[in-house]
């Protein structure tokens, strides 16, 4: 079974640690990686190569989607599911226009991170 590399992106230690452990847990996962903010997800990326991103998008310093866009302009192929504890349509709807791979509510995580993992890493292999 291919298991699959994940790097979080999140300002939250906290949350961090429990999505990594919660990650950790699936057969599916390889390695995951968590950094605190975009540019330490941007540095990551210079020695570590995610099958996916978890982005926060409400953090100090660069936002998700700011990071978002960096990282697609160093690799475009990472698909890019955005998290928040927030469910605002502007949000759902900016993750569309930015061609990101999708997002999660913080609060449904646990119920939809996997099946939104997944549909992402299949629309990559199409």
């Amino acid at each position: 079974m291919k298991k699959y590399d994940i790097l979080v992106v999140d300002d939250s230690e906290n949350f961090r640690d429990l999505i990594k452990d919660f990650l950790q847990k699936q057969s599916e996962v390889g390695k995951v990686l968590a950094s605190g903010s975009g540019a330490e997800a941007i540095e990551c990326l210079k020695s570590f190569n995610p099958s996916v991103i978890l982005m926060d998008i409400v953090m100090p310093g660069m936002n998700g989607f700011e990071a978002s866009q960096k990282i697609r302009q160093i690799n475009s192929e990472i698909p890019i599911i955005i998290l928040s504890g927030y469910e605002v349509t502007d949000w759902r709807e900016a993750v569309e226009k930015l061609g990101l791979n999708g997002f999660v509510n913080k609060v449904n995580l646990v119920s939809e991170l996997m099946p939104v993992i997944f549909k992402s890493l299949r629309n990559k292999q199409i």
